[in-house]
C-alpha cells in the first residue's frame, strides 16, 4: 500500500502522542502502588501525630489526667517539644540586663512611696511590696480587689513575656541561669503566681538552686486557680519538685500555696503523693470589671437564657436547636460585659467545662441565677458525648478522698466525687439551679424571670456573697500576717 510522506508523518505524530499517554499513565499508577503501600506501614516512632495535633480525645493526659510519654532528649529531662522550640522563640529573659521587659504598676495604698513601699517610723518596711506574675485577666481582677481592700501596693507582671504554657525544668533553667528569678524577687517581698502553676516554674525551681546568688527570696504564694499540672510533659521532675517544696521543711516558709476551689488540694496530693501541710481555700471575691455590652451580640432578653459556648462541646447550640430552649450563645472567647449584663436575662445556663471558673462566682455575687446540671445528669452527657471538655475527669474525681477523710461536704443525694466541683459545694446551692433532664430545663422555657427565681438568687446571691467576701478577704490578710507582715488588716470592703 503506497501513503503519501505527509500521511506517513502524521501517522508518527499520533504514534508519539499515544506513547506519551501511555508513558505518563504508567507513572501515575506506579505513584498511587506506592502511596497506598506507605499508608498500610506502621508510622516510625519520629513520624507520630503530635500531640499538639493529636485529635482531642487522644489529650486527656495533656490537661490534668495522665501525660502522654515523650522520649528524652537530653539525659535526666523529659523532652517538652513544644516548650523547648518556644524557649528559644522568647527573646526577653526579664532580668537586669532587660530592656523590654514589662512590669506594670498598678495599684499604689495612699501612704506609699514612689516604689509602692510603705515604712514605719524606723524605715523598716511595714507593708509588702506585692507582685502579681499571672497571664489570666479574670484572675487580675480578683487580685485587685484584694490588694485595694488590704491597701497593698501591686504591680502586675505576664510571663508570657519569658514563657508558653507548661514551662519544662530546662526552660525554668535557662531562666534561672540569666538572672530572671533572683531579679523578679529582688524588687518585691511577695510574689503570687496566679493561673497555671507552671508559669512560675522557674521561681520554684530557684528557691531549691544551689547558688543563693540565682534563688528568689521574695516570699511565693501559690495561687492555685487551675491545675497544678497544666500542660506539663516532664511530669517526673516537676512532680519531684513540687513534693520537695511541699515536703521540704526549709522550703515551707518561703513557699505559700492557696486552692481557689476544693478540687486543686486533692489534685496535687494524688499526683505527687505528697501531703499539703497547710493550703489555704481562698475562693476569688467576685468582683468583675464591668463594660458595655457588645453590639455585635443579640440583643439583651429577659425571654431568653445566655450562655457562652467553649471550643469543645456543641451542647448549647444543641439545648436551642433540638430542645427549643431559648437561649442567646456567646461565641467562644467573646467579651460579654460582665456579670451585670447577663442580669437582663432569664439567668445563665453553665454546662461546666471546668471544675470551677470565675464567673461562677461572680454571678453570685452578682445575683444572676444560674442553671447547672446535675452530677448525675452531668455525667450522663459526658458518657454519651452529648457534651465534651479536656479538662474534667470524673475518674480522678473518684479516686479523691470520700467519706470522712474528705475535706470537702456533699449536697445530700449528689455522688461523693461532685463535692470537688464548686458547682455542687453546699455552700453554693442555695443560690444555684439544678436541672437533672433536658425535658426539665426544657419546661422552663416560658417562665418568667421572677417565677423562676423562686430562690430569690437576684437578691440573696450578693447578699450573700457580700458577707463571704469578708471571709474571704480576711483569710489574704492573715496569710500576710502569717509571712512576716504584721501590719497588713482589711481596711476597707469591696462591693460587687
Amino acid at each position: 500500500m503506497v501513503t503519501s510522506p505527509a500521511l506517513a508523518a502524521h501517522a508518527g505524530r499520533v504514534r508519539r502522542l499515544w506513547q506519551s499517554v501511555a508513558g505518563a499513565a504508567l507513572a501515575l499508577l506506579v505513584l498511587v502502588l506506592v502511596l497506598l503501600l506507605l499508608l498500610t506501614l506502621p508510622a516510625p516512632p519520629s513520624a507520630q501525630l503530635p500531640s499538639s495535633l493529636a485529635p482531642a480525645v487522644l489529650l486527656e493526659g495533656t490537661r490534668g489526667d495522665s501525660a502522654p510519654t515523650r522520649d528524652a532528649s537530653t539525659p535526666g529531662l523529659s523532652a517538652a517539644d513544644s516548650d523547648e522550640a518556644a524557649a528559644d522563640d522568647i527573646p526577653e529573659l526579664c532580668n537586669r540586663q532587660s530592656t523590654s521587659c514589662r512590669i506594670l504598676k498598678d495599684f499604689r495604698p495612699s501612704a506609699a512611696g514612689d516604689n509602692g513601699t510603705v515604712s514605719d517610723s524606723n524605715g523598716h518596711r511595714a507593708i509588702p511590696r506585692v507582685l502579681y506574675y499571672n497571664t489570666h485577666g479574670g484572675t487580675t481582677e480578683n487580685m485587685r480587689a484584694i490588694v485595694h481592700a488590704l491597701d497593698l501596693p501591686l504591680d502586675l507582671f505576664n510571663p508570657k513575656q519569658v514563657t508558653h504554657y507548661g514551662m519544662t525544668a530546662r526552660h525554668a533553667a535557662k531562666l534561672i541561669a540569666a538572672g530572671h528569678a533572683a531579679y523578679i524577687c529582688s524588687l518585691y517581698d511577695v510574689v503570687i503566681i496566679g493561673d497555671t502553676v507552671p508559669h512560675g516554674r522557674a521561681l520554684l525551681q530557684s528557691v531549691i538552686h544551689p547558688s543563693r546568688a540565682k534563688q528568689c527570696h521574695a516570699k511565693i504564694v501559690v495561687e492555685m486557680t487551675n491545675r497544678f499540672n497544666w500542660d506539663i510533659q516532664d511530669r517526673d521532675e516537676y512532680y519531684s519538685l513540687i513534693k520537695t517544696l511541699l515536703m521540704d521543711k526549709r522550703y515551707q516558709e518561703r513557699v505559700y500555696w492557696v486552692a481557689n476551689n476544693n478540687v486543686e488540694q486533692a489534685y496535687v496530693e494524688r499526683y505527687t503523693g505528697a501531703q499539703m501541710p497547710d493550703v489555704r481555700l481562698l475562693r476569688p471575691v467576685g468582683i468583675s470589671k464591668d463594660y458595655e455590652y457588645p453590639s455585635d451580640l443579640p440583643r439583651r432578653s429577659p425571654e431568653n437564657f445566655a450562655s457562652r459556648t467553649h471550643d469543645t462541646t456543641k451542647i448549647f447550640e444543641i439545648l436551642r436547636d433540638n430542645y427549643e430552649i431559648p437561649l442567646t450563645i456567646f461565641p467562644f472567647g467573646h467579651k460579654y460585659g460582665g456579670p451585670r449584663n447577663l442580669l437582663e436575662f432569664k439567668g445563665w445556663i453553665d454546662i461546666p467545662y471546668q471544675y470551677s471558673v470565675m464567673k461562677f462566682y461572680e454571678n453570685i455575687a452578682y445575683g444572676v441565677p444560674q442553671f447547672v446540671p446535675t452530677p448525675r445528669l452531668f455525667s450522663n452527657m459526658l458518657e454519651t458525648h452529648l457534651h465534651y471538655t479536656h479538662c474534667i475527669f470524673i475518674n480522678v474525681l473518684q479516686e479523691f478522698p470520700v467519706g470522712d477523710d474528705r475535706r470537702t461536704r456533699v449536697i445530700p443525694g449528689f455522688p461523693e466525687w461532685s463535692s470537688y466541683m464548686d458547682y455542687y459545694d453546699p455552700l453554693f446551692a442555695p443560690y444555684v439551679y439544678y436541672f437533672d433532664s433536658i425535658l426539665e430545663l426544657h419546661q422552663l422555657r416560658n417562665d418568667g424571670r421572677s417565677d423562676l427565681d423562686w430562690k430569690s438568687v437576684r437578691t440573696r446571691g450578693v447578699e450573700f456573697y457580700n458577707q463571704y467576701r469578708r471571709e474571704i478577704l480576711e483569710g489574704w490578710a492573715q496569710l500576710f500576717r502569717d509571712m512576716g507582715f504584721t501590719n497588713v488588716n482589711v481596711v476597707r470592703e469591696v462591693h460587687a
